[in-house]
């Protein structure tokens, strides 16, 4: 069922249902209303008929003798006058005086015939009069009302339908300018619809929408960087690794080792590098928020990574580095301290210790890892961090540094870079502390 019809029927139907009560109840209290203006009327009709009796001379109610007045009768309507001892005086409907005969003053319900007849008595001074008229006659004046109601009511209903259906449609058509803006689209067009001339109803939708083609156009973005990135990077190695498979078949001996063991070395490359590109990939298509995950304290993080490395008689850690909890799962501090340990020992002089530093510093965890080592210039301090650039050192991936950058940016953090005085390179790690 579509928007419009569901929006219609839900309201129509709340609509007649209201009204309908609504009628329901006027019809009712038209009914009573009715009731009680005709028994007002019988009322008055005995207080008029009390009032023209009241030039009848005295003897026709002292018992004298007289003949019976008889009014001719109307359809519905009863009258009978009698005296105070029951003798009749005038009436309509000399079949009708048994039911008409109530001595009780006010009003009575008779049946006679087969009909239903409300009757009203009045005694004023030395007379009884009588007055009835016919419920049929009262029901078929009720139905006349209510036909009359009746139609002004359903013309009303039809109209507030259309009425509701044109204003329902009305009302829905940005929705349906929008489909048709989307229909016409194209397939690769990922750009924000505009939320100008919108209702406000639909602008969180279409704020949702276009967050969603963000998302979208910017995991494209990543999925292309990635196949570039590997086609660029992975094509180098695998030729490599071919060449000496193709050496190792020609030759045989030492020759042949050596060009195995060259495969090997390329193959485990190759693997590190494949490593890498898809952890920078989940690290920039994941959101990590701080506070999500448990605290990890420093010191256990650093241990693993010095143990992954191979880099503990290298190391010169302080006992700060063991009192700091960040907050950032185990898994992804592991990794940075790793990198970082990595490029130090791939990059720094291999007789001089990493000195490893941490302090707290405005809710922040502050990691310095210094290596000794050339000073690097201040324009290549400032592409360490750019994908794939390994300066004068073509062993490694170039990607170390960029992973460690994406992990603290996501976390809340930062990394700075400095050489010089002495430094070949000071990395700061700014992490949240937990």
């Amino acid at each position: 069922m579509s928007l419009r019809l569901r929006l219609v029927a839900t309201l129509g139907i709340t609509l007649m249902l209201l009204w309908g009560l609504t009628a329901a109840w006027s019809m009712r209290d038209l009914s009573t209303q009715l009731d009680r203006s005709l028994d007002q009327r019988l009322a008055q009709s005995a207080r008029m008929v009390a009032g023209l009796l009241d030039r009848v001379p005295a003897s026709a109610w002292n018992g004298e003798a007289g003949e019976i007045s008889t009014i001719p009768p109307l359809k519905g309507i009863a009258c009978r006058v009698s005296s105070l001892r029951g003798q009749v005086v005038a009436g309509t409907h000399p079949e009708m005086n048994d039911v008409l005969a109530v001595d009780d003053e006010g009003y009575h319900y008779r049946d006679y015939d087969g009909q239903r007849w409300r009757v009203y008595t009045l005694v004023d001074d030395d007379k009884r009069i009588t007055v009835a008229d016919r419920l049929r006659e009262r029901a078929a004046l009720l139905d006349q009302v209510r036909r009359a109601a009746f139609y002004p009511f359903l013309l009303a209903s039809i109209g507030s339908l259309i009425a509701l259906w044109w204003g329902v449609t009305r009302g829905l058509s940005p929705l349906s300018r929008l489909q048709r803006r989307l229909m016409s689209r194209d397939h690769d067009d990922l750009s924000a619809l505009p939320i100008r001339s919108l209702p406000g109803e639909i602008r969180p939708l279409i704020d949702g929408f276009n967050i969603l083609l963000a998302r979208t156009r910017r995991m494209l973005a990543l999925e292309q960087r990635f196949t570039d990135d590997a086609a660029h990077e992975l094509r180098t190695p695998l030729t490599a690794i071919r060449t000496h498979l193709q050496i190792a078949r020609r030759v045989n001996g030492d020759p042949r080792r050596e060009a195995m063991q060259q495969a090997e070395a390329g193959v485990e490359r190759l693997t590190k590098t494949l490593d890498q590109l898809l952890l920078l990939a989940r690290m920039e298509s994941d959101e990590i928020t701080r506070g999500s995950v448990n605290p990890t304290r420093l010191g256990e993080a650093l241990e693993a990574a010095m143990v992954e490395t191979g880099s503990r008689d290298r190391c010169h850690w302080h006992a700060s580095v063991e009192r700091l909890h960040v907050a950032l799962s185990r898994e992804l501090l592991v990794i940075a301290l790793r990198n970082l340990l990595e490029n130090a020992m791939r990059h720094g002089s291999p007789d001089t210790l990493i000195e490893i530093e941490a302090h707290e510093t405005n809710g922040m965890a502050v990691i310095d890892l210094v290596n000794q080592g050339e000073t690097i210039p201040p324009e290549q301090i400032a592409r360490l961090t750019e994908r794939f650039h390994r300066g004068n050192h073509p062993q490694g991936s170039g990607l170390g540094l960029s992973i460690v950058e994406a992990i603290a940016t996501r976390a809340g953090g930062s990394v700075r870079l400095a050489s010089g005085d002495g430094i070949g390179l000071r990395v700061t790690l700014s992490l949240p502390l937990a």
